[in-house]
């Protein structure tokens, strides 16, 4: 008698997707064979990720999905999980948009599936199972990836930056009506608390745009400027007050 089942899984994010197919074995390694498939998955960017089959033979039985274009090309297999269950990348996903709802949800995968692939030390973050992950480490690869969708999410506004680098989150930018570093380097820093890493994040105030030209009729002259702690330090000629 067929069971069903609910599958969580990490949507794609190419264009031109029809179909979901799923395949069920009776354990991890096979030999897997293909029970259902679905055209209902939604369209670019927004396909599902999740889908109940009412075809399994047991819900105890292990899964597996690929997707398929309409020109029937079939991207790879995702890594098989048990039922019941849903992979590492999904649930961070799913805790970011609990704590953020007005995130693009594709943003937030792909930045969970480079927080799980740095942190856990794998090619292949799709494929791990929530299991995989300490309750810390979770807290720890949620609060990461919300920090990276904020930060993704400002670039993509039209923040004015002139320097990102993902691997250490640092991010130097102009002038912005919303400043969000307090509430990125919060995130970062308790991040950086349970998974005991060291990321960090920079922004830097605006250029200092003087129009003293170099000295005025008073004397007065732009003498410096620490955008790191946004001073700028302009020398003052008191006696031509």
């Amino acid at each position: 008698m067929a069971v069903s089942v609910r599958l969580d899984f990490t949507p794609p994010t190419i264009p031109d997707v029809k179909t979901l197919h799923v395949e069920e074995a009776p354990n991890s390694t096979g030999p897997f064979v293909e029970i259902d498939s679905t055209t209902a998955v939604g369209t670019y960017p927004n396909y599902i990720s999740y889908y109940t089959t009412q075809s399994a033979t047991d819900l105890n039985y292990w899964f597996r999905i690929r997707w398929e274009t309409s020109e029937g090309v079939f991207t790879p297999y995702s890594g098989s999980l048990q039922g019941g269950t849903k992979t590492l990348v999904q649930e961070i996903v799913d805790r970011v948009m609990l704590r953020n709802p007005n995130l693009n949800e594709v943003i937030v995968t792909q930045e969970a599936q480079a927080v799980v692939s740095e942190v856990m030390g794998t090619q292949d973050p799709n494929s791990l199972p929530v299991s995989a992950a300490t309750y810390v480490q979770l807290r720890g690869m949620t609060n990461l990836t919300l920090a990276r969708s904020l930060i993704a999410t400002y670039l993509a506004s039209g923040g004015t930056v002139s320097k990102f680098t993902a691997g250490l989150v640092s991010l130097q930018t102009g002038s912005t009506t919303a400043d969000p570093t307090k509430a990125i380097e919060a995130l970062i820093k308790a991040a950086n608390d349970d998974l005991g890493l060291y990321y960090s994040v920079v922004l830097l105030m605006a250029d200092v745009e003087s129009t003293l030209g170099g000295c005025n009729a008073n004397g007065n002259s732009l003498h410096g400027v620490d955008l790191t702690r946004s001073i700028a330090m302009i020398d003052y000629n008191e006696l031509n007050v």
